[in-house]
């Protein structure tokens, strides 16, 4: 279920080609994120990067891991008063809808319901 919430703090998205995943992909993870625990840098095999939370991935080698869903890195670019429907929250970060249809991860200090 949807939770209607409100942007409370402008957000820019700050990756411009986010990473997508499909489930099975095999990735190489290089590090976590000191902000956001729980989120990893990874590469896919057509060497795109992005942040990934940890709990969507199965670990086969220290730096190799198989992706157990599908997943895109996508952040949206919110203003100050704009309506969100939330769907999942995950290490800090929601998962959200805009009206206008477009989904994305935005921090979860940004929003309140």
């Amino acid at each position: 279920m949807l939770k209607k919430s409100t942007v409370i703090r402008d957000h820019v998205s700050t990756f411009s080609h986010p990473i997508v995943l499909k489930a099975g992909d095999i990735v190489s993870v290089s590090h976590s994120d000191i902000k956001y625990p729980c989120w990893v840098w990874v590469i896919n095999a057509l060497q795109i990067n992005g942040w990934v939370p940890q709990q969507i991935l199965h670990f086969i080698f220290p730096d190799k891991a198989i992706c157990a869903e599908d997943y895109t890195s996508h952040e949206l670019t919110v203003s100050s008063g704009e309506c969100l429907y939330l769907e999942r929250l995950l290490n800090g970060w929601y998962w959200a809808h805009k009206k206008s249809g477009e989904t994305g991860w935005i921090p979860k200090e940004n929003v309140i319901f």
